[in-house]
């Protein structure tokens, strides 16, 4: 191998380990939903209009609603919520940081 490609390589391989912020976006304010109301109107699955692909009990007691959200549906979106109260206490995903993400806008 040359010389000149090993500082090349490295820097493409750098680069392939940078979370993108649009995933960064994504999972700030997905921290943010928990401990809203799952019915609340500002709460991102009902503000967004996200299509709600199941409703399942988690193994604690708790219902586990899941959405298709991301770039063109690829992200599972998860939120753990208590039944009682409606709150959401947790929530989690399924997809790459290429497909859950959140657009954010590029600095002029």
């Amino acid at each position: 191998m040359k010389t000149g490609t090993v500082p090349v390589l490295l820097a493409l391989s750098l680069t392939g380990c940078v979370t993108p912020p649009e995933h960064d976006a994504f999972k700030q304010v997905m921290d943010h939903q928990v401990g809203k109301s799952i019915d609340d109107p500002d709460v991102y699955p009902v503000l967004y209009k996200l299509r709600l692909t199941n409703t399942k009990s988690a193994p604690n007691g708790n219902l586990e609603y899941q959405y298709a959200t991301g770039r063109r549906g690829k992200c599972e979106l998860k939120f753990e919520v208590a039944p009682l109260e409606r709150k959401i206490v947790k929530w989690s995903y399924d997809g790459g940081e290429r497909e859950c993400v959140i657009e954010t806008r590029a600095n002029p």
